[in-house]
């Protein structure tokens, strides 16, 4: 149920990210050829603005893996937090309560080991889904640029 789960969220995630990513990297694009052919600046002034715009878009790209790096960090710190805020309450429990709860959480340890492959290649599937489309979008973007440029 679990793996079920977080795969849904992974695929969630990766649609996301990918329908974000398109949009803006295809919007950049689109404006950059309207304003291109509205100019015509001489070469030289264009390949500085496009390095300037290529510096643009490697800083928002190493800010956005910055904040995803941040966000699955918090993401780990709270699910750890959750499962030691649940182990400190399990253990506050006396006698027969603590051994059906550690017999229930063996259990559901065991059933998440079983799973935990699964959560993990779909984790890394996801991540570089990702990154994947992420470099696929601002590709696609700069051929667009540079076609119609």
């Amino acid at each position: 149920m679990l793996v079920l789960l977080l795969k849904f969220v992974f695929s969630l995630v990766t649609t996301l990210s990918n329908l974000v990513t398109r949009s803006i990297f295809i919007a950049t694009a689109y404006v950059l050829v309207v304003l291109i052919q509205a100019f015509k600046v001489p070469g030289e002034a264009l390949q500085v603005a496009l390095e300037k715009l290529a510096d643009a878009i490697r800083v928002c790209f190493e800010y956005f893996f910055e904040m995803i790096v941040e966000l699955m960090g918090s993401l780990i710190s709270t699910v750890f937090d959750s499962f030691v805020d649940a182990v400190t309450k399990s253990a506050s429990v006396s006698g027969e309560a603590v051994g059906m709860l550690v017999e229930k959480t063996r259990m559901s340890l065991q059933e998440l080991l079983t799973g935990l492959p699964e959560i993990a290649e779909g984790f890394s599937e996801m991540v570089s889904k990702v990154v994947t489309d992420l470099w696929n979008n601002c590709m696609q973007a700069l051929g667009y640029v540079t076609e119609n440029a």
